[in-house]
């Protein structure tokens, strides 16, 4: 058995048999490998600092999570529609969207400006983080 470790997704995997070219199962990436030793990649994901390497394990923006919601498609509509709570009814927290409505009502217009705040925030923290806080969570409506 030999093991390697992908270039592009970082996973590490296992062969029987040593050849030139080595495909990922995981990502189908295919890199070239010589003596039976991994060259190291020039582009992706594993980094070194300090001398450890580490790996990117966060998805992409607009990448879909667990729960098949986007947090780049819930800030853009924060941002653009957020006046009007279309990105609670995108992420199932139908109350919180009423609710938005009824405050931009109300502010006559300026709760779009906590909203903008709101997307900006939901685009830029980690995957794990927005599920946790506005998918699985039992809040109405989340805010920052």
């Amino acid at each position: 058995m030999i093991n390697y470790q992908c270039p592009r997704c970082g996973r590490q995997f296992t062969t029987t048999q040593p050849v030139a070219n080595v495909r990922c199962p995981y990502c189908g990436n295919e890199f070239n490998v010589a003596f039976g030793q991994q060259t190291p990649p020039q582009f992706g994901p594993q980094y070194a600092y300090g001398g450890q390497p580490y790996q990117r394990t966060d998805i992409g923006v607009f990448d879909a999570g667990p729960s098949g919601k986007s947090r780049g498609v819930a800030g853009l509509l924060a941002i653009l529609l957020g006046a009007f709570g279309v990105h609670y009814f995108y992420v199932g927290k139908t109350v919180g969207g009423f609710l938005c409505l009824l405050l931009s009502k109300v502010t006559c217009g300026l709760w779009e400006i906590i909203a903008i705040i709101q997307g900006i925030i939901m685009m830029t923290m980690r995957s794990e983080e927005f599920e946790q806080k506005y998918v699985y969570s039992q809040s109405t409506m989340p805010l920052f």
